[in-house]
């Protein structure tokens, strides 16, 4: 199985698993509605809210730099928590990118606390896009993809972080 057929088959997993809590409800009572998140959202997203300290265009510069193919790995580490711990996983997904590029736009940002947010992240590539829920979280004054998320997205390419 190639690279593009293991992203394709990764994005549709992903689409059928994150879009149906994207469903919205057209009852027009004035009731209170409530939301479960789905499994995917659980994974990454912590609970509770707070004001969020950073913006969407702050953590769209770490994504950008995730997903470029072009970027050197040292680049890469420094836009994600444990990132001297991933440099062997993040040279294969450098690799994986090559042949089948991705972006991500960053969205409704959202804070957890002081130090984590969450951010409603659009991942596309070549065979269309599905929106994640991704956690970053501020280490020495710098937002960084949260681990969790950063691993969730190298599972899309069938790489871990073990």
């Amino acid at each position: 199985m190639n690279t593009r057929t293991l992203w394709a088959a990764a994005a549709t997993v992903l689409a059928v698993t994150v879009l149906p809590a994207c469903s919205s409800d057209n009852d027009t009572t004035t009731e209170t509605s409530t939301t479960t998140p789905t499994s995917a959202d659980a994974l990454d997203a912590p609970t509770g809210t707070v004001d969020a300290p950073v913006t969407a265009p702050d953590l769209q510069t770490q994504m950008d730099v995730f997903f470029d193919p072009a970027a050197p790995v040292d680049a890469k580490v420094t836009v994600i928590e444990n990132g001297e711990a991933r440099t062997a996983v993040l040279t294969q997904f450098n690799d994986i990118l090559t042949g089948y590029p991705l972006t991500a736009t960053v969205g409704e940002v959202t804070g957890v606390d002081d130090t984590t947010v969450t951010a409603v992240t659009e991942v596309d590539g070549p065979h269309g896009g599905a929106p994640l829920t991704l956690t970053f979280t501020e280490v020495d004054d710098t937002w960084l993809l949260a681990d969790d998320s950063t691993c969730s997205l190298l599972e899309l390419g069938r790489l871990t972080c073990e």
